[in-house]
C-alpha cells in the first residue's frame, strides 16, 4: 500500500481503533475484518500503533501495531497491559518525566507530546513520541487518556547522521578557508554557507540568510572584478557547463583576499540554466607562497647563472697563462735541457705534467658547464645508432685496451643527442680507465622499459613511460659505500698517479641525468667490476 493511501485513511480509522467499537458499530462482520485489516496494514506501513487507557480500572488497550513496536505477542500478554507495564519500559529519569508532563497535560486539560527512549521485549533500544490526549466527564474528571505511539528511530537516527553531516561540512569548511553558494538566476538571489560568509568576513551569526548578486558585487567586488564574474557566469550560462577562475574580493572589514571559484550550471529539462552552484575556496596564503617561491626560484636561477659564467669565463681565462707555462715549460726543455742538473729536469717534468692535469681539469670544468648552459632541443633518437657512433669514436682506446662491448637492442627515445653522447662517452672512457691489469675488458650495454614495480622503486611518476640503461663492466669495482660519493665534483676514489683523471666525469653523466628528469645510480663490488643504471622517460 502506498502512504499517500494510509494517510488519507487514518481519519476515518481512527474511529474505530479497538474491537468493542468495531463491534458496537453496526457493520457486517466482513467489513468489520477489512476496516481492521486496512487498519492493521497502515500501523505497519507509518511504524505506529494506538492505545487507550482507562483511568479508574487502570486498564489499557493496544492496537495491534503497539504489540509490534513492543514486541509482545498479542495473544499472551493483552491481559498483561497496564500503564505501569507501559512505563517499566523506559528509563527512570525519562519515566518520571513522562508521568510529570502527563500529569500537566491532565490538569491543564490540554493534549501533549513527548519523544524518548524505551527498550522493548526483545531488547530492541527505540525512539518512541507519544501523543496523547484526554476524555472528561461532566464535572471535569478525567476518564481516559488516548493516545498514538510513533517509532521514530530511523528518524532520529537520519537527523542525528544529517546533522552530523552538516557539523563535518561546516568543519571541513573551517579547517579548509572554503564556501559553498547558490545562485538563483531568476531572482539573482544567492544563498551561501556559513563557511561562505566566514570567508567573506562576516561574524558568526551575523549573516542572515543570504544576499542578492548585486549586493554581492557591491560590497566585494571591484568594478573590474564584476565584469570579469559577469562575463564568467554569462559565457557559462550560454556554452558551458562549468567555470573555473580566480578573483579578488574585498571583506567587510576592508581587507582583500584571493579566492577560486569552481562553478557549475544547472538546468531544467528545456534546457534553459535555472541556478548556479558553486565552490569558493580562499588561496590568499596559498598565493603568497606560490610570489614567494617564484622569487626564490628566480634569485636561485639567477645565482645558478652566475656561477656558470663564473666557471666558464674563469675557464677560459685559466687557460692563457696555462698555455704559456706549457709553452715556455717546452722551450726550457728542449733548448736547455743539456743546461739542467737532473734534479731541474726532474722538476721541469713535475711542472709540464702540471700544467698538463691542469688543462686537463680546466677542460672537464668546461664541459660540465657546457652541460648546464646548452639548449639543445630533446629530438627522437635510435639510441643504439647513436651508442654505436660513441663505441666508434673510442675505437682506438678499445683497441689499446682490449675491450669487448657487447651492445643489445635499444629502444628510440626523445633525448638530447649531444648530452646522451657524452654521457655514454664518459662511462665507456670510465670503464677502460678502471680495466683490470691482464683481464680482458668486457663491458656490457642493455635497456629495458621499467615496469610499474620499478617505477616505484626509483620514485618516478607511474603515468610516464621509462627505460632503464644498464653499463656494466668486469673492472677493478668499488665499495658500494662510495656508489653517491662517486658522482660528487672532484671525488676520487684512487689517487692520480694510479688513475688520471679530474673527477668530475661522473657528476657530469647525473647532470645530463638530471637535465632528461631521469635518474643515474651505480653499484659494484671490488674486483669484480662496476654497474651504473641510468633511467630517462622515453619521452620529455
Amino acid at each position: 500500500m502506498r502512504r499517500e493511501e494510509a494517510n488519507n485513511n487514518i481519519s476515518y480509522l481512527k474511529m474505530v481503533t479497538n474491537e468493542n467499537e468495531v463491534a458496537g458499530s453496526g457493520m457486517p462482520v466482513g467489513e468489520e475484518t477489512k476496516i481492521k485489516g486496512l487498519f492493521d496494514e497502515v500501523e505497519s506501513l507509518l511504524l505506529f500503533g494506538t492505545w487507550q487507557w482507562d483511568i479508574h480500572s487502570g486498564k489499557v488497550t493496544w492496537s495491534d501495531g503497539m504489540f509490534r513496536i513492543m514486541g509482545y505477542d498479542q495473544a499472551t500478554t493483552s491481559e498483561m497491559v497496564t500503564d505501569e507495564f507501559y512505563l517499566a519500559h523506559l528509563e527512570p529519569g525519562e519515566c518520571q518525566q513522562f508521568r510529570d508532563i502527563r500529569a500537566a497535560s491532565m490538569a491543564d486539560k490540554t493534549p501533549f507530546e513527548y519523544t524518548y527512549h524505551i527498550v522493548t521485549n526483545d531488547k530492541r533500544e527505540r525512539v518512541i513520541t507519544t501523543k496523547m490526549k484526554f476524555e472528561y466527564d461532566e464535572q471535569g474528571n478525567v476518564i481516559r487518556g488516548i493516545g498514538i505511539n510513533r517509532d521514530v528511530t530511523e528518524k532520529t537516527q537520519l537527523l542525528r547522521d544529517l546533522m552530523h553531516y552538516r557539523q563535518m561540512v561546516e568543519q571541513k569548511e573551517e579547517f579548509l578557508h572554503l564556501g559553498t553558494w547558490e545562485l538563483t538566476l531568476s531572482t539573482q538571489q544567492m544563498t551561501m554557507s556559513d563557511g561562505m560568509f566566514r570567508l567573506l568576513g562576516y561574524a558568526e551569526g551575523d549573516n542572515g540568510t543570504g544576499m542578492d548578486l548585486f549586493q554581492f558585487y557591491r560590497l566585494h567586488l571591484s568594478a573590474e572584478e564584476v565584469k570579469k564574474t559577469n562575463d564568467a557566469f554569462n559565457d557559462m550560462v550560454e556554452n558551458g557547463e562549468s567555470y573555473v577562475r580566480q578573483s579578488s574580493i574585498f571583506t567587510v572589514d576592508g581587507g582583500s583576499k584571493t579566492i577560486e571559484s569552481f562553478g557549475k550550471v544547472q538546468r531544467d529539462v528545456h534546457g534553459r540554466a535555472v541556478k548556479i552552484f558553486g565552490i569558493t575556496h580562499d588561496v590568499t596564503k596559498l598565493k603568497e607562497y606560490e610570489q614567494n617561491l617564484e622569487e626564490k626560484v628566480d634569485e636561485l636561477n639567477r645565482s645558478n647563472h652566475e656561477l656558470e659564467e663564473f666557471a666558464y669565463v674563469a675557464s677560459h681565462d685559466l687557460q692563457e697563462p696555462l698555455r704559456k707555462i706549457s709553452t715556455f715549460g717546452e722551450r726550457l726543455k728542449s733548448r736547455c735541457a743539456d743546461q739542467l742538473s737532473d734534479e731541474g729536469t726532474v722538476y721541469l717534468n713535475r711542472m709540464l705534467a702540471s700544467a698538463e692535469n691542469m688543462r686537463v681539469l680546466i677542460d672537464n670544468l668546461l664541459d660540465f658547464s657546457r652541460v648546464t648552459r646548452m639548449q639543445h632541443p630533446f629530438v627522437k633518437t635510435d639510441m643504439r645508432a647513436l651508442i654505436q657512433q660513441v663505441i666508434e669514436e673510442l675505437d682506438l682506446s678499445i683497441e689499446d685496451s682490449h675491450a669487448f662491448i657487447d651492445l643489445q637492442p635499444m629502444p628510440d627515445m626523445e633525448v638530447n643527442p649531444v648530452q646522451i653522447r657524452q654521457l655514454f662517452h664518459n662511462l665507456l672512457t670510465n670503464a677502460m680507465k678502471f680495466q683490470r691489469p691482464g683481464v680482458p675488458l668486457r663491458i656490457s650495454i642493455s635497456s629495458n622499459k621499467l615496469s610499474k614495480e620499478e617505477k616505484e622503486q626509483f620514485k618516478l611518476r607511474s603515468a610516464r613511460n621509462y627505460y632503464k640503461f644498464v653499463v656494466s663492466d668486469n673492472g677493478i669495482g668499488f665499495e658500494d659505500m662510495y656508489a653517491e660519493r662517486i658522482f660528487q665534483l672532484f671525488q676520487r676514489l684512487h689517487g692520480k698517479a694510479e688513475y688520471p683523471g679530474s673527477g668530475i666525469g661522473l657528476a657530469i653523466c647525473r647532470r645530463i641525468a638530471d637535465n632528461h628528469a631521469g635518474v643515474i645510480s651505480a653499484s659494484g663490488q671490488p674486483g669484480k667490476g662496476a654497474t651504473f643504471t641510468i633511467v630517462l622517460p622515453d619521452a620529455q
